[in-house]
């Protein structure tokens, strides 16, 4: 059987084509995937840092706003809660994407989940301080997030 030259580069090219494309998804897709999701980590945690300083902020001036307050103490109690999923196997120095996550995350899974944990339920009840007008509580649950997050950033993020 005969091909023309024509046909046999078309189909060289389509071989080509479909062989780049399973390239990028092999190679390519997983990285991509690996490189959002620190992304998302690395946003989120400096959205909680942000948040953490509004809370510090008011606490701080002689007249707090509730109202600041309390959307900062409810975005830190929702981006805590995420936290287990910015995390999946794959997302660490192992990647060799830019990251200032630790292996320690992934060998020593169970105190990081206790850590994450921890900072959850500290997040979720400072919420309800913010509109009790404890400020003195108040603060004393600010500092056990902030004692959270020193715990987990000294064991499991290379500064």
């Amino acid at each position: 059987m005969m091909v023309n030259n024509r046909e046999s580069c078309s189909f060289s090219k389509a071989a080509l084509l479909c062989a780049g494309l399973l390239m990028q998804v092999i190679f390519v897709g997983p990285v991509a995937a690996q490189q959002a999701i620190i992304d998302e980590r690395q946003a989120g945690f400096e959205d909680m840092g942000a948040a953490m300083k509004t809370l510090r902020d008011e606490l701080k001036s002689d007249e707090p706003n509730t109202a600041a307050m309390t959307a900062a103490a409810e975005q830190m109690a929702a981006l805590a809660a995420k936290i287990p999923a910015w995390f999946p196997a794959g997302s660490g120095p192992e990647s060799g994407l830019d990251t200032d996550a630790r292996d320690y995350i992934w060998t020593n899974k169970e105190k990081f989940d206790r850590i994450t944990d921890e900072l959850i339920s500290a997040t979720k009840a400072m919420v309800p301080l913010t509109t009790s007008g404890d400020l003195s509580a108040l603060k004393k649950q600010l500092l056990v997030v902030r004692d959270s997050c020193s715990s987990c950033h000294d064991s499991y993020r290379v500064d």
